[in-house]
């Protein structure tokens, strides 16, 4: 079979193609090229190395994908010639650089001076070299807060609309539950509704009413990535204030892609189409008490993560030594935190990354490449999630194989595997990567998601890369009666389980 599937993909190569028409030319233009070290047409190549490497795309090499790399937007962006001239000026003291202090003031710049830090003996930035460490500080430290008070991990619940996968895996191996709310449209597949990112606020009500003193933190995601890059609303992102306010529960954001969701409020939300991306941003973190971020996303940096207090807040009300705290926990395991695991060079760069993130014309032709990308999906039949996300186009796999193809078979995996022969990474975020193996049985996450994830890194890649990307899915789609399962070779039973697992075709 997978014969088959290469001699299709070398006849989309060979396929002359029609000018595409392009009326409104991009906002910025190229500095620099970077030419490929490998071929488009180096199949056999690459399919020996993914059976080397267990057909998992995060251990398949980089340098041997000529299409377009989507595993990830994470720490992928393409940064502006602004953002390198700052890192050049890069000041690389060990305590208290240039940059820290620069980040300082432009945390309170982007999201409102209700962040700027008061109190000149308790610090409310916290970097840290990755947001994957900022979550694993976090959730650590709210587990000792909680034990501090008599209460059992095992009884303490932090609700979201949806966790991924890393927040999840952090909240378990501090061994509290993660609930996942998503919001009734999301559920029901309803395309028309535009903010299938909301947490039902209904669930939401009825577990603070009978937890409320076993939940540490609301946490919502914006946006929300487990849910196809769904955006949340400014009146739900409200309604969790009033609640979290009425039951004395502090409200946490994770803001990873906070410019992009911004967008989608200015854009589809009642009463924000004449607000500035800045206000909207103001507004949306004025009904929090602390964020979380990994600046590798819409910090459009390589590198780097953190979590912000409001000083005023009821996070700090609540949880008064956090601070010092998290501070012990920077010195443990980041350094120093005025520079939090990251150089100089990369505070500078993480500076006016936040400067761009919320200029309209970048976030427009953003938004509006990955949409393009999903009508072209669309074009061809491929089932996508829609309305189609900020930084992703998310392949529905139930629909893919018309909800025949058994779990076991992982056929998301083997349709990634696939499209890495062809010459593009993606990556599975459905039934393995959020499923789980106990006691010799395939779990499926509740509420279900199987999905392929097309994630767009910033300023990276034009309308034609993506486009010639849709050509071989076209071709998974009309043979997916031939796409073979995938047998789970190593690490079925392993927490994070994608992100080390090997596989290899069923013959």
């Amino acid at each position: 079979m997978i014969e088959f599937f290469i001699k299709e993909f070398q006849k989309i190569i060979d396929t002359t193609c029609s000018l595409s028409r392009y009326a409104r030319p991009r906002p910025y233009r190229n500095a620099f090229v970077r030419f490929r070290k490998c071929s488009i047409q180096d199949f056999d190549l690459r399919r020996k190395v993914l059976e080397d490497v267990g057909l998992n795309a995060f251990m398949f090499p980089a340098s041997l994908i000529p299409g377009c790399d989507l595993l990830s937007d994470s720490g992928t962006t393409t940064m502006t010639m602004e953002q390198l001239s700052q890192i050049l000026l890069g000041d690389e003291a060990y305590g208290s650089n240039e940059g820290y202090f620069e980040l300082k003031d432009q945390i309170e710049k982007t999201f409102g001076p209700e962040w700027k830090g008061l109190d000149k003996t308790q610090d409310n930035l916290f970097i840290f070299h990755q947001g994957r460490a900022a979550e694993h500080a976090l959730f650590t430290l709210l587990r000792e807060e909680m034990e501090s008070t008599g209460v059992k991990p095992i009884d303490v619940v932090i609700p979201s609309n949806s966790h991924f996968d890393t927040t999840e895996a952090n909240i378990e191996n501090n061994r509290m539950v993660p609930i996942n709310l998503p919001c009734q449209e999301h559920l029901d597949h309803d395309e028309s509704f535009p903010f299938r990112g909301n947490i039902d606020i209904e669930s939401l009500s009825k577990l603070l009413k009978a937890k409320g003193d076993k939940v540490p933190i609301i946490y919502l995601t914006i946006t929300n990535n487990t849910a196809g890059g769904q955006p949340v609303s400014m009146a739900n992102i409200k309604k969790v204030h009033e609640l979290a306010t009425a039951y004395k529960v502090p409200f946490f954001i994770d803001a990873s892609r906070f410019a992009e969701n911004a967008w989608f409020i200015k854009q589809k939300e009642d009463g924000y189409k004449y607000k500035t991306i800045e206000q909207v941003v103001y507004e949306m973190f004025s009904y929090c008490d602390g964020f979380h971020a990994s600046f590798k996303k819409d910090g459009m940096v390589n590198i780097g993560g953190g979590i912000v207090l409001k000083q005023h807040g009821l996070f700090l009300k609540k949880y008064p030594h956090f601070p010092g705290k998290l501070n012990d926990h920077q010195i443990l395991t980041e350094g120093h935190p005025t520079y939090g695991g990251l150089a100089g060079r990369d505070l500078k760069g993480l500076v006016q990354g936040l400067k761009t993130v919320v200029k309209e014309q970048y976030l427009k032709y953003r938004i509006e490449q990955v949409e393009r990308f999903g009508r072209k999906l669309v074009e061809y039949n491929i089932p996508i999630i829609k309305p189609i996300g900020g930084h992703a186009v998310y392949i529905d796999m139930d629909k893919f194989f018309n909800n025949e193809a058994k779990d076991e078979d992982f056929k998301g995996v083997a349709f990634n595997a696939l499209m890495m022969i062809a010459g593009h990474r993606l990556c599975e975020l459905g039934i393995y990567a959020f499923g789980k193996y106990r006691d010799s049985k395939e779990i499926p996450p509740s509420p279900r998601v199987n999905y392929v994830r097309a994630a767009v890194p910033r300023l990276v890649y034009e309308d034609h890369d993506l486009f010639t990307l849709a050509e071989p899915i076209k071709c998974l789609y009309k043979n997916r009666d031939k796409i073979p399962g995938v047998e789970v070779v190593y690490g079925r039973e392993l927490p994070l389980r994608h992100f080390k697992s090997r596989f290899k075709f069923k013959v």
